[in-house]
């Protein structure tokens, strides 16, 4: 059976003061460095939640950036198209007209000539019917 006896209450008073030594010597510095353990980890948390907040706000503004300049470069793009087309059209619109020009000149020239043949030809074809003709008659005419 268990005594109770003057070493019971020794033993009691022993272990309180041990507690009450362990408290402030083991337990409160433990306890200590888990809070701030604690708080360093939610530190870390928030810090890497702004990381990664400031990290899709720059994301979503380069993906703006970059739709930007597609739809620039695109427009850019359509512009010169069009400009080039443009240029193309004018060219051959121009040269159309040059050469329909060239045309209505080698005409008119092939015109004049073939007049100018006819002429020739008419006046050289009275000259052999003269000629004809006075050999045949033996005459002048």
């Amino acid at each position: 059976m268990i005594d109770i006896n003057i070493s019971l209450l020794y033993q009691l008073i022993n272990f309180i003061v041990l507690l009450v030594v362990l408290h402030f010597i083991l337990f409160k510095p433990i306890r200590q460095v888990m809070l701030e353990r604690e708080q360093n980890i939610s530190s870390a948390f928030g810090d890497a939640k702004a990381a990664q907040d400031r990290t899709q706000s720059l994301l979503e503004q380069y993906s703006a950036s970059l739709a930007e300049a597609k739809q620039k470069s695109a427009a850019a793009y359509n512009t010169n198209y069009q400009q080039g087309l443009d240029a193309q059209r004018e060219m051959i619109t121009a040269e159309r007209t040059k050469a329909g020009e060239m045309l209505d000149k080698a005409r008119a020239e092939i015109k004049a000539a073939s007049t100018a043949a006819q002429a020739d030809l008419k006046k050289e074809a009275e000259r052999l019917s003269l000629d004809i003709t006075s050999k045949l008659l033996g005459r002048a005419v």
